[in-house]
């Protein structure tokens, strides 16, 4: 009888030892954990067009490799600190992007080149 009961009891823990050891082998590198993105990055580029009144900016730029991006043209929201005034189609400026309250993306500071 006391046989019966250790055998039992042998199988029934090398039943549960089973599945660790398997998860252990199996080959897990596709499993990455998610990176996080930066929160800003800046970068360089050109002005394509300027829209003060919904506070958007036409830029071309090149990669941006802190965020993932290629070289793009696209249109930027801009932050309310940043002055449009003075920005005209066809600038070389230097600007950074970061990401607004929403989780957008938008032009956080934003200054010609020289």
């Amino acid at each position: 009888m006391s046989r019966k009961i250790a055998r039992t009891a042998l199988l029934v823990a090398a039943a549960s030892v089973s599945p660790a050891i398997s998860w252990a082998q199996m080959d897990h590198s596709g499993h990455a954990t998610q990176t996080a993105q930066p929160q800003a990055a800046g970068t360089t580029g050109k002005v394509n067009a300027v829209d003060p009144a919904k506070r958007v900016v036409n830029l071309s730029h090149g990669p941006i490799a802190a965020l993932g991006w290629p070289a793009m043209t696209m249109d930027f929201a801009v932050a309310p600190s940043v002055d449009l005034k003075a920005l005209r189609p066809g600038a070389e400026v230097a600007f950074t992007v970061g990401k607004d309250a929403a989780g957008m993306y938008r032009i956080e500071t934003l200054t010609p080149r020289k």
